[in-house]
């Protein structure tokens, strides 16, 4: 039995986000490093970034996380991290819910815009949208969906790697790019 887009795109967020390690979903991690760029702390399969996503603070208000607590963490103050993890980690099920409600989101959103549209897309450019939505966030009317409107061709996984390739993040990390391309590949091939 085929998976369903959900379940293939939670695959992909997996491998993406956590190197298929679903246990890092439930501690805290910055992917570019405490106090050097632009994420903050991140936790789910998502990484729900708790700088950059209002729902991440949703999500940790909902794990009994205390005002003071969210704070301190979004400053990056917190010196001992060990007891925020166990937190983290004793709210699993929680932190799955606000996961699902991510991924769903991040699938809906780019194929809305589109749709909207008139713009056709692969199943595995539809993941690849929703990849690129959970990293960058896909908005009506920007970078990406102007560049998909202007092609007038079938969205495909290729077209989202090349475009992420012509950006800053893409000409700085192509590597980043290109493992998130071939991951989406392989988890479509099943």
């Amino acid at each position: 039995m085929p998976r369903s887009l959900i379940d293939s795109f939670r695959l992909v967020i997996l491998a993406n986000e956590l190197e298929n390690n679903p246990n890092a979903a439930y501690r805290f991690s910055d992917p570019d490093g405490v106090l050097t760029g632009k994420s903050g702390w991140s936790y789910g399969i998502s990484q729900l970034d708790i700088n950059n996503n209002p729902s991440a603070i949703l999500g940790l208000r909902d794990c009994a996380f205390t005002t003071d607590q969210i704070a301190a963490l979004k400053a990056q103050t917190v010196r001992d991290m060990a007891p925020m993890n166990a937190k983290l980690k004793a709210a699993a099920e929680i932190i799955d819910a606000w996961d699902k409600k991510q991924l769903q989101e991040c699938l809906t959103q780019p194929s809305a815009i589109c749709s909207d549209s008139g713009i056709r897309f692969s199943d595995a450019g539809l993941i690849s949208m929703a990849d690129y939505h959970n990293q960058m966030y896909m908005s009506r009317g920007g970078k990406l969906h102007k560049h998909l409107a202007a092609l007038k061709q079938v969205v495909t996984a290729e077209i989202i790697r090349d475009f992420k390739l012509s950006l800053p993040w893409g000409q700085k990390r192509p590597d980043d790019v290109k493992r998130r391309y071939n991951n989406i590949v392989k988890v479509m091939r099943g």
